[in-house]
């Protein structure tokens, strides 16, 4: 499975409520940056157990929209809405890495 279809079937997981199903997509040893916005401060989390956390952490109602994308091979880049109930949406590129049919590095940073 390539980068798209890793990446597609990671959000339409995602946005089904199955976080648990797209989390097993990360590789063992993913990295998740996080930038925070407004900031040069940026947060890193190793694993797929820490990565994956803050995917189930993010609770019910939470979605990640792509609006615009483009496959560099094994990277996809994406401008992705993300949605959280009582939380105004938030636009972020989101950088995908994938190897192997798993998502080795995903970096959010806003836009």
């Amino acid at each position: 499975m390539g980068a798209t279809e890793t990446v597609d079937l990671f959000l339409e997981l995602i946005n089904d409520d199955h976080r648990e199903k797209a989390v097993e997509l990360f590789a063992e040893h993913a990295v998740l940056g996080i930038s925070v916005p407004g900031s040069d401060e940026r947060t890193n989390l190793r694993g797929r157990d820490k990565v994956g956390g803050w995917f189930i952490r993010a609770g019910d109602g939470f979605r990640m929209y792509t609006n615009d994308s483009r496959n560099m091979g094994a990277s996809y880049i994406a401008d992705v809405t993300v949605m959280r109930p009582g939380v105004p949406p938030m636009n972020v590129e989101a950088n995908f890495r994938v190897e192997g049919g798993e998502i080795v590095a995903l970096f959010l940073q806003p836009n």
